[in-house]
């Protein structure tokens, strides 16, 4: 067995949000207007402390008055946790100790002029609060960075697959979806199911990333940043990108924090699908990542120099958040940007549609760039395209 571990710093060019499957309501988090803090409670205080206040029936029904406003139409007109703690003689300090951790957001970034609440979806923690990035995530860009350096090594290996994605019109598009996801399917299994440990192809035991071992990527800071999705839309004819404000929060890694893991290599099984040392493992990673923001660049780089600019150092794009071009294998298919463009337009009208009606129009007005929208965060001083990390190899450990 050729095994070989190696250890790497992870640090977060851009903010970075894994998520943990929860998403906190308006209700179930406070927001500090003036320190600019959202609290997260910690139920058992806040179980007991409604109990000891005689407060559990009161704090039922404004749940129940918030819930309702935020399923009304328009903007809601409610009451926020703090004013509602506030309202029943409730000083900050007690507030403050009824938390389990705190979290600071952007001014103005939580509740808007229009007085919007939001969700917030929760980034991933270990038990002892401190946000970590699991192996698996990191895996399964390094899986999608290997199919991307195959397709584009021998295109014409691959050419049936394009063929059969452009034969579909979409109209049914839960029907083509899943067939697209077959054939994506198929071809990821022709690409890594290459050993032989099974007589059945399909097998999992016949994937030669069964090589590839990646720890959980932690750190011991424990800090995080609250951040509003915003897109920033293209189109032609337009003379600079359109923002527009999203009301969805994710809870991030912040930028700049550094994160260790270890990534183990057993090259008997990875030489199988070109993949010989870590530093080609790592350059694959890093060309991927480059082609994709070299797409992004070629639409949005003449607005705004300096997020492209830090995009440079950049080998991987993590996580929620960081658009569709990250997640897909359909440009490394194409065999020209103009005809991955036209597919991918159709795709996402067919995906944002109610009926055959097109909610987006991406085939009507992706005349340059699909997706047209690049997905950022931002505060008052720093703008970031979610999700940039870079990796270095740890000497000496």
């Amino acid at each position: 067995m050729d095994l070989v571990r190696k250890e790497y710093a992870l640090t977060c060019v851009a903010p970075v949000h894994i998520g943990n499957g929860m998403t906190l309501r308006a209700y179930e988090y406070v927001y500090d207007d003036q320190e600019h803090q959202v609290l997260f409670l910690d139920e058992a205080k806040w179980i007991a402390f409604l109990y000891e206040r005689g407060l559990m029936d009161d704090f039922t029904q404004y749940v129940n008055d918030t819930a309702r406003a935020l399923a009304s139409k328009g903007n809601f007109r409610g009451q926020y946790l703090w004013d509602w703690l506030a309202g029943h003689d409730v000083a900050a300090d007690d507030i403050y100790a009824l938390s389990r951790r705190c979290v600071s957001a952007a001014r103005d970034k939580i509740m808007n002029q229009k007085r919007h609440l939001n969700d917030i979806a929760l980034q991933a923690m270990l038990p002892d609060g401190r946000p970590y990035i699991p192996g698996s995530s990191i895996k399964g860009i390094l899986r999608t960075a290997i199919l991307w350096r195959a397709i584009k090594e021998q295109p014409a290996r691959f050419a049936r697959t394009w063929a059969k994605l452009c034969s579909l019109d979409l109209k049914n598009f839960r029907c083509d979806k899943r067939i697209i996801g077959n054939d994506i399917h198929a071809l990821e299994q022709q690409i890594l199911n290459v050993l032989t440990m099974s007589d059945k192809p399909q097998n999992a035991v016949n994937s030669a990333l069964r090589g590839l071992r990646i720890s959980d990527a932690s750190t011991e800071d424990t800090d995080t940043i609250l951040l509003q999705k915003i897109d920033e839309s293209m189109q032609k004819g337009y003379p600079r990108p359109q923002e527009k404000v999203l009301p969805i929060f994710r809870e991030c890694i912040p930028a700049g924090t550094t994160l260790r893991l270890s990534i183990t290599a057993d090259f008997s099984m990875l030489r199988t699908i070109g993949i010989s040392s870590h530093a080609e493992l790592m350059d694959t990673l890093h060309a991927y990542t480059q082609d994709i923001l070299a797409v992004e660049k070629k639409g949005f780089g003449g607005f705004d120099t300096n997020i492209f600019h830090e995009a440079m150092a950049a080998d991987a794009i993590i996580g929620g958040g960081t658009g569709f071009l990250s997640k897909t294998l359909v440009r490394a298919l194409a065999p020209s940007e103009q005809e991955a463009r036209a597919f991918i337009a159709r795709l996402l009208d067919a995906t944002f549609s109610r009926g055959h009606v097109s909610m987006h129009h991406h085939v009507r007005l992706d005349a340059f760039l699909s997706p047209r929208t690049l997905k950022v965060a931002k505060t008052e001083k720093e703008t970031w395209l979610l999700g940039l990390c870079r990796f270095k190899e740890m000497t000496g450990c």
